[in-house]
């Protein structure tokens, strides 16, 4: 009877499990149950086929409210932008553009948009197949823009604005414009919801001014500078025989006119050496000699330091310079510690007449003129050459084949005699083989002062009667004992002039009214 539960005869002898003859039967307590067949999987299906390459396009509008100057458009998430779609052209705002993209597989693509202005916009994983056309920016949002006024006294080189909050300061909005002193600009920010900004303007001498949370929609007019500090003006003069190349004009710590601070004002004059005298007002004028240019700058002083530069690199200052005096302000060179004039004889012993000589200071990068001209130097001739320079300077010959001998830092304060004889450019001695040779008188216009003191003479001061004592007139040279020097009155000073000489040892010497023109030897002390 049990045996019958488990299982019946079968087809062929077989036996049949229970589960399938009874399958309603209640499963026996403490009984193993049959496994039933697990059911066969139907076979993988095929692959799935790529979609087909269709052509692509984008349709690019451009609602930003300024124009588009590059557009780019790539796979999503290539490393590579592409290139430039727009090439030379602009997208101007309102306007769309339909860019073909060729057939394509693909229809997610990353867009980059870059402004007139510099800013950029992004928009990733496009899917082009649902819908080809691409906005930037919201047409419903108001265009913003505001007028910038320069009023400083310098050109504005950089203007930066961003929505008040956001990290840095974004695109310089000027791109490769300036805006020049009491200029205005139009800031063109595009549409934006946004009514608050930071701006920034950087100008030309690097000095910075902000103006933070300024409501463009309440105020679309932004000044930079400062219209309480007054214009002041003067007429500069070029008296120098030379072109200024660089003016430059300072009373403020940093060297800019009015930029002083409260507590940390400079009087004009008190500039320490080595100060920064801010940026150079001429630009790329050049005053040339005998004309004037017209310096306009803020400041709340009437007394400014000014400084020139001439063409020859020489520098001249004018400190605590009047501007409200109305007068014209000269510069002439006068200031300038130049080397004085020093003269030393050729002797030629060579067997060719010298038909030129250059002589120029080691630091100048050409010879300059010829020091013979007209005349050349005969053999066993003697020509006596006067320059302003150093000791050393760098002496070249050439000879009427056209070869020539140069010999670089020749000390014509201790070689006052050169021979030019065969070999000269390596002898040991310059003066050997001269044969008799006597001084001549100074020539006419000037002084010769001859050092008969027990020390060597260290400065030279000449400067106008009842003026304060100028620059050093010697500069780097010392005139030894026994030593001479043909001195030529400096310009602006005059025949008649103030002399101070002092000594190494201390001792000074001073003639408050010298002939400096007497065209004779005077011993000092």
């Amino acid at each position: 009877m049990v045996l019958a539960l488990l299982a019946a005869p079968g087809p062929a002898g077989l036996a049949v499990p229970a589960w399938s003859a009874a399958p309603a039967l209640a499963r026996q307590p403490g009984a193993a149950q049959p496994v039933p067949p697990q059911p066969i999987p139907p076979p993988p299906a095929p692959p799935a086929r790529p979609p087909a390459a269709q052509e692509r396009e984008a349709v690019v509008a451009n609602e930003l409210g300024l124009p588009l100057r590059e557009l780019y458009i790539a796979p999503a998430g290539s490393v590579e932008q592409g290139p430039d779609r727009l090439g030379d052209d602009m997208l101007p705002t309102g306007a769309a553009l339909r860019v073909p993209l060729g057939r394509q597989r693909l229809c997610l693509f990353d867009l980059r948009v870059v402004l007139a202005d510099g800013s950029a916009e992004e928009k990733r994983g496009v899917d082009l197949c649902r819908n080809s056309r691409v906005t930037f920016g919201d047409p419903s949002a108001p265009l913003r823009e505001a007028t910038v006024v320069n009023d400083t006294d310098l050109a504005m080189r950089e203007l930066y604005a961003m929505p008040s909050g956001a990290p840095g300061r974004g695109p310089d909005r000027l791109g490769a414009e300036t805006v020049p002193p009491e200029a205005t600009t139009r800031l063109r920010l595009g549409r934006a919801r946004e009514c608050v900004f930071d701006l920034t303007a950087v100008f030309e001498d690097d000095t910075v001014e902000e103006r933070r949370r300024v409501d463009l929609c309440r105020q679309s007019r932004v000044t930079f500078g400062d219209p309480s500090i007054p214009w002041r003006e003067a007429e500069i003069a070029n008296g120098a025989g030379r072109a200024i190349r660089n003016l430059y004009a300072g009373t403020g710590p940093g060297g800019r006119p009015g930029t002083e601070r409260p507590g940390a004002e400079r009087p004009a004059g008190e500039r320490p050496e080595g100060a920064g005298w801010g940026h150079d007002r001429l630009g790329p004028v050049m005053v040339e000699p005998g004309t004037t240019f017209r310096l306009r700058l803020r400041s709340r002083a009437c007394q400014v330091d000014l400084r020139v530069v001439y063409d020859d690199e020489t520098a001249e200052e004018k400190r605590a310079a009047d501007l409200c005096a109305g007068a014209p302000i000269l510069f002439d060179g006068s200031t300038i510690p130049r080397p004085p004039e020093r003269a030393f004889t050729l002797v030629n012993r060579h067997g060719a007449p010298v038909q030129e000589v250059y002589a120029s200071a080691t630091d100048d990068t050409d010879w300059g003129e010829d020091r013979l001209s007209p005349a050349p130097l005969e053999r066993g001739a003697r020509a006596e050459l006067v320059m302003r320079s150093a000791c050393e300077i760098d002496l070249r010959i050439v000879f009427g084949n056209g070869g020539a001998e140069e010999r670089r830092g020749v000390n014509i304060c201790e070689n006052a005699l050169i021979v030019l004889r065969p070999g000269w450019v390596l002898a040991e001695r310059l003066d050997q083989g001269a044969g008799a040779l006597e001084q001549g008188p100074p020539r006419e216009g000037s002084v010769r002062f001859r050092n008969n003191g027990p020390a060597p003479l260290v400065e030279l001061y000449a400067d106008p009667v009842g003026a304060p004592r100028g620059p050093d007139r010697l500069g780097s040279t010392v005139l030894g004992r026994g030593e001479t020097l043909d001195f030529v009155p400096p310009e602006g000073v005059g025949c008649t002039g103030h002399l101070r000489a002092v000594f190494r040892d201390g001792r000074e010497v001073d003639r408050p009214r010298f002939d400096l023109c007497s065209g004779t030897e005077v011993a000092l002390p």
